[in-house]
């Protein structure tokens, strides 16, 4: 039936804002509106909840699907999945992470044992960058949630709690994630996708940085892949960027030495029938300028501004970004390098089979 719901699902928006859409029409907003208000719409089908989310104004960052009673009793986790609408492939994530599982399978079939090893790491990886971007949401709701009801939310404002730390220690658990999953791909090109340089026997390349000084040289750069990989490597390219956003918080350690100037800014969204609290935790626009300024040592000549500088400090838009926009948008675009890499594959995907070949004993499943 076209109107049957399928799952009970929990929309993750920007800002830390929710949806919530139990088995029936009626979609929840959380918080709620600033006036006091419960903000609530109707959704015309099962199908037709995303299209209606954006017909109300808000962007849609990942949905969790609750299906069976162990995921509402914490048995077991909800399936969960982020979501790219501006692309062809809404999910992206998902997708890639079963490619290279796949690619693992075929590998292992295959018995092509490095293959096999650095497409498991790869599809290991997504999954976990993936439950990373939750995370993340999820402290942006917590932190909200604690702030959303005070009769004094206005716009623009700044402020600390108990919450903000996790907020913060989600971003950077992300990017130390995210950045690992870049290295992974970059061992697989250079162990499948390059050719060797001349006169050298064998590679042990196993980071982003290794790949670019050793694998894209002039003999390389007619491939499109390797032209385009070089170009996000470079300077204003945002694989080169997402380096420089984890260079920041892992040898800088600007969430911990900062901590005075961790803070949260108070925003809001229109939507159709009013305004709904959401939140902004600020990283620094320009992570480039940051490296520059610490690799020279102009930074360390005023205390205050070395503090500023790590974290994106200010209330205009203009002097930071969203960390969990910017955590969001880089796993998009990490998925479809890993997709576009894994059309290289030198061996075929195969999906996993059960069967009585691969299977000792019974097995039993049950969902209450």
């Amino acid at each position: 039936m076209e109107n049957e719901w399928l799952a009970y699902r929990i929309v993750h928006s920007a800002g830390g804002i929710r949806l919530i859409n139990g088995y029936g029409p009626s979609v929840k907003i959380s918080p709620n509106a600033i006036n006091g208000k419960i903000a609530t719409f109707q959704t015309s089908s099962y199908r037709a909840l995303f299209s209606s989310i954006e017909e109300v104004g808000l962007p849609i960052l990942g949905i969790e699907f609750f299906t069976h009673s162990g995921q509402f009793k914490g048995t077991d986790i909800p399936e969960w999945g982020s979501y790219y609408k501006s692309v062809n492939k809404i999910w992206s994530s998902e997708e890639a992470v079963h490619l290279w599982g796949d690619i693992g399978t075929g590998a292992h079939k295959a018995e092509n044992g490095r293959l096999w090893d650095v497409a498991s790491r790869v599809s290991q990886q997504l999954r976990v960058c993936g439950w990373r971007l939750k995370e993340l949401s999820d402290s942006y709701y917590a932190q909200l949630l604690s702030i959303a009801e005070q009769k004094d939310f206005s716009r623009n404002s700044s402020f600390l709690n108990g919450y903000t730390w996790l907020c913060y220690l989600a971003i950077q658990s992300f990017l130390i994630d995210i950045c690992i999953l870049r290295d992974y791909l970059a061992e697989f090109s250079a162990n499948f996708l390059f050719p060797l340089p001349k006169n050298q026997k064998s590679l042990n390349i196993t980071t982003m940085a290794g790949l670019k000084k050793h694998c894209m040289n002039g003999e390389n750069l007619n491939d499109p892949l390797i032209q385009m990989l070089d170009k996000i490597t470079s300077k204003s390219g945002w694989l080169k960027e997402l380096g420089e956003y984890r260079d920041l918080v892992v040898h800088s350690a600007p969430l911990a030495q900062a901590e005075r100037k961790l803070f949260v800014i108070t925003k809001t969204k229109n939507i159709s029938g009013g305004e709904i609290p959401s939140i902004c935790c600020p990283i620094p626009k320009n992570p480039h300028e940051i490296s520059i300024s610490r690799a020279n040592g102009s930074m360390f000549k005023s205390f205050e501004e070395q503090l500023n500088k790590y974290i994106g400090v200010g209330k205009d838009d203009g002097d930071h970004i969203d960390g969990l926009e910017y955590c969001y948008d880089v796993l998009g675009k990490i998925s479809l390098l890993a997709l576009q890499f894994a059309d290289r594959s030198p061996v075929k995907p195969q999906r996993i089979i059960f069967d009585s070949s691969n299977i000792i004993g019974g097995v039993q499943t049950s969902h209450e």
